[in-house]
């Protein structure tokens, strides 16, 4: 959930976690919204405040980067849309902290003028306590935020003066003493507040120290004002006098209505609509059928109207009774009346509600309306303060009784727009629901249009919609759509509440365990060797998965045993680790470890062997992102192999894997595994050593271990020259000349490379030609030979892209900028760079990321945007200490080059600064920075 804090620092958190919202200007742009929530305000009105009437020249387009940054930083929570000539934010009520104290106060106020104090003192302390600071803090100096603030710093202050109020009525006057004493000094001129003070020191036996009050009062109105003060304040100094004060005897507020588990979701005419009638009439029904959400709208009205009543609302469950005759009983135990021998129980409740104001709730009560109706009788016959609210299928049938019907929720048309499937009660509903079973369940027009007709076919009925809501643990929208014309048998909560047998974790565990049958038992054994998470492929294949498999998995995540989580649209599954690990027992006392595991290694070594050749084509994006989703289990695999002494299909798997880990950024454990496998396994055909070996080679040249890169390559296109095919010679070749010219050996590198070079020509594979014309290119980058670099990167460029191997196209668009900025192209090369940084978000290349943010700041440093330059240097730094990549020489020389010339922009003192800061920035962040330098968009005002 969105939070919106206004009262204090301007903050965005959601679901507690601080949002990084920007500088003063996105802070004032947040409060100008999030103050007219709802309501549009105009573009011209936020450049006139957010420049203070000194616009500077494009003001309009930077209003719209910055909306669009913050439409970014909240997402679909708290949508904010253009129209009308400016923006509007959509919020959840009270997700906004001022909203929340406006409403809190004006329930304290509502009590205390009802009589109700200390219900008052809990609403006015829960809604100062949302203070943080002053209003609207660093950004409220003038304009219409420094009036919004000052209005809202009037609030607090008759909040303040509302709760002392309040607690002076209970009886804590010697406590407030200090606390009024120091709002005398900062508001000499509200009598109220001097009015509190005598008030406080007279009931904590100071009546000389009240009247010395008094006379401070007179003095201080009389010489700055020129006033008396006012009859009011006469009158208690009179009464003080003659010790005439009436001591505090406040009516003590109780109630006891349920905690909330979730939030309340539309109804807004209905609970006005109940407030209305709970004002003129003195029993209020709520109808309907059952599920329709007559209980949750009885308890949130209650709720709502709490500050009205000075003893009550009292909430009873009729639900688990069975005999009529016990419901005066159950209502009295709610209320903890006693019962006595000589008095009826009804007697006594009309004893107990006849002198106050009070709301009582009967909630559930067809199954026992006759006695609910003769009790609703005499107890409102006795008590005239009192009133009832209940909820039953039907009216009780008593006099004066104002049946609500309860409605289902309204539902959206079926061509109605995104905006009012958005805004439709139904929908909310769902969302609200869903997001409780699976947070962050996707919003996009496809979903809600999915989402409009589930809530059409379920009438809007809110138990069936919360049901559905539910199933978002074990499927996706479409599949619930798919399945609700079964509705009463897919609508099914299996959830069993048994706290008594909760002694032990163990016993818990035993406890869901015993509960499910013998084929969900061996599916729930089975999972327990995943490590990090499952597709339902992989459980029917490595558990012996049947027919049965889909249904059982479906009832442990319902039962909770397993967590269903939706990703890019497809379900993945896991277990807690609790979970894991007691399954992982009951695996072993069925004995069925073996077979299991060897199932496990056997689904993920064809897993990644399959999706290896998918790792230098088109879809390298999706393949890399589907091996990062199943690491743990690779891990895993790997791991058993590995204890097992299985070197051969260990050699394999590593070997598999050894792109997506140099692309990822896992430098450290390719090399370990490479180097174990490779060593372990000495009679591996040629193929699968020279796969092995130029994978070790590239991770020893990232690292900056030269000797060792040298030697791998050498022994790699040894192992090429044995397959007599020419396309790896001339791959080993270029790779062997690659790390060659990082060792300094640029002599022989040129050798290799020109030889690499004339060899791929002549053989039919575009990926090999391509990388060995590069590394040819980077060679004369490397030599500062810029003019022959350029149509070498081209060339090498143009084969790529015919290949579509995204990672290496980002990679020739770096060494293409890098050209076009040595030769003073700077905004040529920021293009580059721009199509390179998105190229290398896609696939989650940081080996890549890091030369572009490298080279963005290069970009930066030559438009004399020093700070940022910094920044994303250090940006750039932290991530290749974090892959344990280190820089070649070109990239060296770029690196050196940038920071000389950042830091005789910022000062040696800016410099560090703002390069420690780009380090510490989160990945996200730097590459956002990075894309704004290459769109042009200017540094915030700092």
């Amino acid at each position: 959930m969105i939070e919106i804090r206004l009262l204090g620092r301007i903050e965005a958190r959601r679901d507690g976690v601080l949002l990084a919202i920007g500088g003063r200007r996105q802070q004032a742009l947040l409060a100008h919204l999030a103050l007219a929530a709802g309501r549009v305000v105009t573009a011209d009105r936020l450049i006139e405040e957010l420049w203070a009437g000194e616009p500077p020249d494009g003001a309009q387009a930077t209003i719209r980067s910055y909306v669009s940054r913050l439409r970014t930083i909240l997402g679909d929570e708290a949508p904010i849309s253009g129209r009308a000539g400016g923006y509007a934010i959509e919020l959840l009520p009270d997700a906004v902290d001022a909203g929340r104290f406006a409403r809190l106060a004006g329930e304290g106020r509502e009590a205390l003028a009802r009589g109700a104090p200390r219900l008052a003192s809990e609403r006015l302390r829960a809604g100062l306590a949302l203070w943080q600071g002053p209003a609207l803090a660093g950004i409220a100096e003038d304009g219409e935020l420094r009036v919004a603030a000052e209005r809202l710093e009037g609030l607090r202050l008759a909040a303040r003066e509302d709760r002392l109020e309040a607690e002076l009525a209970i009886g804590e006057a010697a406590g407030l003493v200090d606390e009024l004493e120091g709002l005398v000094v900062d508001h000499p001129y509200r009598e109220r507040l001097w009015r509190h003070l005598m008030l406080a020191l007279y009931r904590a036996g100071r009546q000389a120290d009240a009247l010395a009050t008094y006379r401070r009062a007179w003095e201080r109105l009389r010489d700055d004002l020129g006033l008396e003060p006012g009859d009011e304040l006469r009158g208690l100094e009179a009464a003080i006098v003659r010790q005439e004060v009436p001591p505090a005897t406040p009516s003590e507020a109780h109630e006891n209505l349920p905690h909330a588990t979730t939030t309340f979701v539309g109804r807004d005419a209905e609970l006005t609509a109940i407030e209305r009638h709970l004002a003129a009439a003195r029993l209020v029904t709520l109808t309907g059928i059952g599920g329709v959400g007559k209980t949750r709208l009885a308890l949130e009205a209650s709720r709502r109207t709490a500050a009205v009543w000075t003893d009550g609302p009292w909430f009873v469950d009729l639900s688990v009774l069975a005999e009529p005759e016990l419901v005066p009983r159950e209502v009295a135990g709610a209320l903890g009346i006693v019962e006595q021998s000589d008095e009826s129980v009804v007697d006594r409740l009309a004893a107990h509600f006849r002198p106050v104001d009070s709301l009582l709730v009967l909630d559930n009560c067809e199954h026992v309306r006759a006695a609910c109706a003769d009790l609703a009788q005499r107890l409102l016959a006795a008590a005239p303060g009192l009133r009832i609210l209940t909820t039953s299928r039907e009216p009780l049938g008593v006099a004066g009784e104002v049946d609500v019907a309860v409605q289902p929720l309204g539902t959206p048309a079926a061509h109605d727009d995104v905006a009012a499937i958005r805004a439709s009660d139904a929908v909310r509903l769902f969302l609200a629901r869903a997001n409780d079973a699976r947070p962050g369940i996707g919003t996009d027009p496809a979903t809600l249009e999915a989402i409009a007709t589930i809530a059409r076919d379920l009438d809007g009925l809110p138990l069936a919609i919360e049901l559905a809501a539910a199933r978002v643990k074990a499927f996706s929208i479409a599949q619930i759509a798919d399945r609700i014309g079964d509705r009463f048998r897919f609508l099914v909560s299996w959830r069993r509440l048994a706290p008594d047998r909760h002694r032990t974790l163990r016993e818990a565990m035993d406890w869901s365990y015993d509960l499910l049958d013998d084929g969900e038992r061996g599916l729930l054994r089975g999972l327990s060797i995943f490590a990090g998470g499952f597709t339902i492929e992989a459980a029917g294949a490595v558990c012996a998965g049947d027919a049965d498999t889909t249904d059982r998995l479906g009832r442990l995540v319902d039962a909770s045993l397993v967590i269903a989580e939706e990703r890019s649209g497809a379900m993945r599954y896991r277990l807690l680790e609790t979970v894991r690990q007691y399954a992982a027992g009951r695996l072993d006392e069925a004995g069925g470890n073996e077979a299991v595991r060897a199932a496990h290694v056997t689904w993920y070594l064809q897993l990644a062997e399959a999706t290896e050749p998918e790792l230098t084509g088109d879809r390298q994006a999706e393949a890399l992102a589907g091996l990062e989703i199943e690491h743990d289990n690779l891990r895993s695999t790997l791991a058993h192999l590995d204890a097992a002494g299985d070197d051969a299909r260990r050699l394999r798997l590593a070997t598999s894997l050894s792109r997506f880990w140099y692309v990822r950024g896992y430098l450290a454990e390719s090399r370990r595994w490479l180097e174990r496998s490779i060593d372990g396994v000495s009679d591996a055909p040629p193929l699968l050593r020279r796969r092995a070996l130029t994978a070790a080679s590239a991770v020893a040249l990232l690292q900056g271990d030269y000797a060792a890169g040298v030697g791998f390559s050498e022994r790699s296109l040894a192992a090429a020259t044995e397959t007599g095919d020419q396309r790896l010679i001339a791959n080993g070749l270029s790779n062997l000349g690659a790390i060659t010219l990082a060792a300094g050996d640029r002599g022989r590198a040129r050798q290799l490379l020109e030889e690499a070079v004339a060899l791929a020509r002549t053989v039919d594979d575009e990926r090999i030609t391509a990388l060995a014309i590069n590394n040819l290119g980077d060679l004369a980058l490397t030599e500062g030979e810029y003019e022959r670099a350029r149509p070498l990167f081209e060339e090498s460029l143009a084969l790529l892209r015919q290949r579509g191997d995204t990672a290496n196209i980002a990679r020739s668009l770096f060494n293409l900028g890098a050209v076009e900025m040595m030769l003073g192209s700077t905004e040529a090369a920021a293009g580059r760079f721009g199509e390179s940084v998105g190229l290398g978000r896609e696939t989650g290349d940081k080996e890549d990321l890091a030369w572009c943010l490298l080279g963005v700041a290069g970009v930066a440093a030559r438009r004399a945007e020093g700070s940022r330059a910094a920044a994303l240097l250090g940006a750039a730094e932290a991530l290749l200490e974090a892959i344990g990549a280190s820089f070649k020489p070109f990239e060296r020389h770029l690196h050196d080059d940038t920071a000389a010339r950042a830091e005789a922009l910022t000062g040696a003192a800016g410099f560090l600064t703002d390069r420690m800061l780009g380090a510490a920035s989160s990945l996200d962040a730097a590459i956002a920075e990075a894309l704004e330098v290459v769109r042009g968009v200017a540094p915030p005002a700092r």
